[in-house]
């Protein structure tokens, strides 16, 4: 007689934070598996509004809100790619093939089962697995509402609710707890995170407004230049919100009367200081891509287009000075550059355009095993 099957189920989620919606769905697996594998997305990704708890950080959380569940849990750190999807289901699979290694399970006599709130268009994925059975987990709800994270951090970081204690109610009190003595602890990064949400606030309301006027969703269009010599890529230090601190591709908005060339040249320039004569620049321009992935940016539906501007390999690299918008530019080493230092989606266009820019995903899952 055969020994017994093992059944793993696998949540995917941002958890930014954990609430008692993710909390529940955790308890109700209890019943169906042995154990689960806890998949943290957008994990090493710089702090910002939307995304202010590290992959650390929301591991923990994982585990003091589900103390008392009766199942193994175990997490491992997922990495988006945002144009390419592919890309991010194979990161899934690697995930779990590791994790059942670890664990010393046999791929061949465990079944897996996939579980989610299927929310909006972000849910999808849950449908791009059909190995696995999916266990489809209903929203959590309060008082006629359903809950997401993204109204936990408004009462997390802004207090809303603080008064009558209903926000402790509707995302879970051990939950709000664990997050607010984060918040308590670290009050350096919980400035940065209430700045960054006034930008992106501030800027989603002119938006809406010019919306309202047109009567139509409106495109914010940018440019950047990705700039490559002798084993370096071109970045800026943002000096202001959004990503004040972060690396970023010089680059901005598109004036009037621009084209997305001109601007990021012009963009180039202001910001990096560059000697090199903008003639010569543009004749080493070899590729142009946009990028438009809804969940780029934080501050709304901003598209960018992207300009690849390969220089000639040399001993000395093209003298910089940092412009009025920067707060330095420097030449870094492709191989140095790593999401958690970079603005936005500005790791993934490296990443799409640069083939020396290097995330071994499956290195990182075996250090956390």
């Amino acid at each position: 007689m055969g020994s017994k099957r093992h059944t793993l189920a696998v949540f995917i989620g941002r958890f930014q934070p954990f609430h008692i919606g993710h909390h529940d769905v955790v308890a109700s697996m209890a019943t169906q598996a042995d154990s689960m594998l806890i998949l943290i997305g957008s994990a090493y990704r710089a702090r910002s509004w939307k995304n202010p708890f590290s992959y650390a950080e929301r591991a923990s959380f994982v585990n003091e809100s589900t103390q008392g569940i009766s199942l193994a849990i175990d997490t491992l750190p997922l990495v988006d790619t945002l144009y390419n999807d592919r890309a991010w289901a194979s990161n899934v699979r690697t995930a779990v093939r590791l994790h059942l290694r670890a664990k010393g399970l046999d791929a061949n006599e465990t079944d897996v089962l996939l579980t989610g709130f299927e929310k909006d268009q972000s849910s999808q994925y849950l449908r791009w697995f059909p190995e696995w059975k999916m266990v489809a987990a209903p929203a959590k709800t309060h008082d006629g509402r359903i809950i997401n994270a993204t109204q936990m951090r408004e009462a997390l970081f802004f207090d809303t609710g603080a008064e009558t204690g209903a926000e402790t109610g509707a995302f879970g009190r051990t939950q709000m707890e664990t997050a607010r003595n984060w918040i308590a602890q670290n009050p350096v990064p919980v400035e940065q995170i209430k700045a960054e949400a006034a930008f992106v606030k501030a800027y989603r309301a002119r938006t809406k407004q010019a919306e309202a006027v047109f009567g139509y969703p409106i495109p914010i269009n940018t440019a950047d230049a990705v700039v490559i010599q002798s084993g370096h890529v071109l970045l800026i230090e943002r000096k202001t919100e959004p990503g004040r601190g972060l690396w970023a591709l010089p680059g901005g908005h598109i004036d009037a009367g621009e084209t997305a060339e001109n601007a990021a040249v012009r963009e180039l320039y202001e910001e990096a200081g560059l000697d090199m004569p903008k003639g010569a620049m543009r004749s080493r321009m070899k590729e142009r891509r946009v990028f438009d992935h809804p969940e780029r940016s934080e501050r709304g539906w901003v598209r960018t287009e992207a300009f690849v501007f390969e220089l000639q390999d040399r001993e000395k690299l093209e003298k910089l000075r940092s412009g009025s918008d920067a707060a330095q530019a420097a030449w870094v080493p492709i191989t140095e550059v790593t999401p958690d230092a970079m603005f936005e989606d500005h790791f993934d266009i490296l990443q799409a355009l640069v083939p020396d820019v290097p995330f071994a995903y499956a290195s990182i899952l075996m250090a956390h095993a």
